[in-house]
């Protein structure tokens, strides 16, 4: 059988664009993994045409299109997708001797301009490079083209000399690489405590998809919260691979609740598939069992969305996934959702939250359009520094009183 390039090649009468177009979606249906005809592309383009009719070719594109496009507005049915490759090959390696660069310090990937997402304005601290979970969706694996995870050995030293950016008030680690995998082991953790003393009204955000408690032994500050992403089951055991599960990170956060240090959620990205409703309801309730709202100081919430340059890397892998699978509507510069599957969504997984959490937790939605937050949450900000300013009050709010 042809190759995907060869046989788009050879169908003669499309523009470039069409080319490119009908390549990215037969790469996608690769990824899918579906059964039947709906597997790959050649099935799907009849075995004898004629070549030389340019309205049969267009004819069978639109065709061809049009079925692609039926199957991303389609649920996505994880009872039928079974990866089967070998994500443990992935080979991460850590490298110790990487000297910081002259900047670590960026900001948030939300587009800021012409606002049009709720950006809180956060500051993202690139203490290690690179993720050694293999999530199909990873932005990151977009972002650094090797399979080291890189951390900055000079740390210490480092954050020592640094000086803020006025208006600095929340810090993220979790960007570049997953913050609690590694724990300790690489002195990373002791470097970032030592910079939150530094900083006491500054708040620096952990964020991982780990189950590692031994670094809760260290003394942590007030300011130090740490986040954990979840996943409904599903989703995270077809996508998230090598990941902890949900369960599993849930009760490692629980367990530095009862430490008495701060945590926070991030339900994201979310993923719409066939009980989606179900399993997200029940990863809420295990939640508000597991953990006491007044140690939990945020809860976000996002779905699936990808960059061109996060697609071009998905479909290059050649990773068995289905997150791909949907209509990829543009919104803000990027694919997701449309709207309308983002409202249910969102307004679904908040109201699965008691009014105990509801009053003592600071929910939001990440870099999603403005419009979704009062249908979802039942308010909104008239721009990005209403948001910012209402989050860093409730931030500091909990870090004080966890400080006191």
């Amino acid at each position: 059988m042809a190759t995907i390039d060869d046989f788009v090649q050879d169908i003669p009468f499309l523009s470039f664009q069409q080319r490119r177009m009908l390549k990215e979606q037969a790469q996608d249906l690769v990824l899918w993994g579906l059964d039947g005809k709906d597997h790959d592309i050649q099935s799907l383009w009849p075995a004898e045409y004629d070549k030389t009719s340019k309205n049969e070719v267009r004819k069978i594109y639109s065709q061809v299109m049009a079925h692609i496009d039926a199957l991303r507005h389609t649920e996505v049915d994880y009872s039928t997708f079974h990866p089967t490759f070998d994500f443990k090959e992935k080979g991460a390696n850590i490298v110790k001797d990487f000297l910081a660069p002259e900047k670590i310090m960026g900001k948030c990937p939300c587009p800021r301009d012409g606002e049009q997402t709720r950006c809180c304005n956060l500051k993202t601290l690139d203490a290690v490079q690179q993720c050694a979970f293999a999530c199909a969706y990873c932005s990151i694996q977009s972002f650094y083209s090797s399979n080291e995870v890189r951390i900055v050995s000079d740390l210490k030293q480092h954050l020592e000399n640094m000086v803020l950016e006025e208006g600095t008030w929340h810090i993220g680690t979790g960007q570049s690489s997953d913050s609690l995998l590694l724990g300790d082991d690489y002195g990373t953790l002791t470097a970032l405590f030592s910079f939150a003393r530094l900083h006491p009204e500054v708040v620096i955000e952990l964020k991982t998809k780990c189950a590692r408690t031994d670094w809760l032994s260290m003394d942590i500050p007030a300011n130090i919260v740490s986040t954990w992403s979840l996943n409904a089951p599903t989703a995270a055991a077809k996508e998230e691979h090598l990941a902890a599960t949900p369960h599993a990170r849930i009760k490692a956060a629980a367990a530095c609740a009862q430490k008495g240090n701060l945590v926070g959620f991030h339900i994201h990205p979310m993923v719409h598939f066939c009980g989606w409703q179900k399993e997200y309801a029940e990863l809420v309730k295990f939640l508000c069992d597991s953990i006491d709202p007044k140690n939990a100081v945020m809860v976000g919430m996002g779905t699936l969305t990808f960059t061109k340059q996060n697609l071009r890397t998905l479909r290059e892998s050649e990773r068995p996934t289905r997150v791909t699978q949907m209509p990829l509507s543009p919104i803000a510069g990027k694919f997701s959702y449309d709207l309308q599957t983002k409202r249910q969504m969102f307004s679904h997984v908040y109201s699965c939250f008691p009014q105990d959490w509801k009053e003592n937790v600071f929910f939001y939605l990440c870099m999603e359009d403005p419009s979704l937050w009062q249908p979802c949450l039942g308010r909104s900000y008239a721009c990005n520094a209403d948001f910012e300013n209402d989050m860093k009050e409730h931030y500091l709010a909990k870090v004080r009183g966890k400080a006191n």
